[in-house]
């Protein structure tokens, strides 16, 4: 065999020991694992404006999930965020994502788009890879909130609403519950009716029927200007260690909103006042 022979075969031969590793033992390849991305929202997710992507691990192997990012157009959410999420293989997790402000245009229904999510996991013990999924939306979620979302804006825009300072503490049937007033302006030429109440789960919050008859409408509301003072009570709703421990938003009381005849009013939450919670804390403190 000639040097030069030689010199080619043995640099050829050490390439292929440099392929398999020093050691040889094969480096552990990253691989793309199989994965399906789902949206869903539970009643929790709500009053706290996110979303949840349900991730699905069709391999046997486990994946980790490390970093979590959505993006939905029409939707202003945030940057990547860090997870340390196992997913064992044929299994699902949920993973929650606070969607942020909606873009509501002037004059149309909102349009968003599809959910995307941007995910790095890892699959075993090998190295981290980056994997783009199309979320599906069987409950047409994205849109729903978007719609539900501009449609409370709008609403706010057209009828302020807020709870007033001054509340007198009563007793009723052996509850202890509040007296005051909710404020209502019109903002817009056009008449809005006011036709229901509804509490948050620590407090109730409904018209005060102890004054006699309870008006139906609450309030009629002509034109731009126009005002109304509802008398309403509130009291403890579930007043427990549990509730206080998880509740978010304690103040989220609704007040539903329509023109008059509306068949399908839209509910809204009316400002609450630093004196007002204060106040509150009579009938539950928290």
């Amino acid at each position: 065999m000639s040097v030069r022979r030689w010199l080619l075969f043995t640099l050829a031969g050490a390439a292929a020991l440099s392929a398999c590793g020093g050691d040889g033992n094969p480096a552990p390849r990253s691989s793309t694992p199989a994965l399906s991305a789902q949206v869903v929202q539970l009643r929790r997710d709500q009053v706290l404006n996110r979303i949840e992507i349900t991730l699905a691990n069709h391999g046997r192997e486990p994946v980790t999930v490390d970093r979590l990012q959505v993006r939905i157009p029409g939707y202003r959410g945030g940057p990547p965020v860090a997870k340390d999420s196992p997913i064992p293989g044929g299994l699902e997790v949920n993973l929650p994502w606070e969607y942020g402000e909606v873009s509501c245009p002037d004059d149309s229904t909102p349009r968003p788009g599809r959910a995307v999510v941007s995910l790095r996991v890892r699959v075993g013990d090998q190295e981290p890879v980056d994997v783009r999924l199309d979320a599906t939306d069987p409950d047409d979620l994205v849109q729903r909130i978007a719609e539900r979302t501009c449609t409370v804006r709008r609403v706010a825009q057209e009828v302020d609403l807020r709870l007033g300072d001054d509340w007198r503490l009563d007793r009723v049937d052996g509850q202890k519950v509040l007296h005051g007033i909710l404020r209502a302006r019109l903002l817009v030429d056009q008449p809005r009716d006011i036709t229901e109440l509804a509490g948050a789960i620590m407090y109730g919050f409904r018209p005060d029927d102890t004054r006699g008859p309870v008006p139906d409408p609450l309030a009629h509301l002509q034109h731009a200007g126009d005002t109304a003072d509802i008398p309403v009570l509130t009291y403890a709703g579930r007043c427990d260690g549990h509730v206080k421990g998880e509740i978010k938003k304690p103040y989220e009381f609704l007040v539903w909103v329509g023109p008059p005849g509306d068949d399908d009013p839209v509910a809204v939450t009316p400002a609450v006042g630093e004196a007002t919670k204060l106040a509150l804390r009579q009938v539950c403190a928290f």
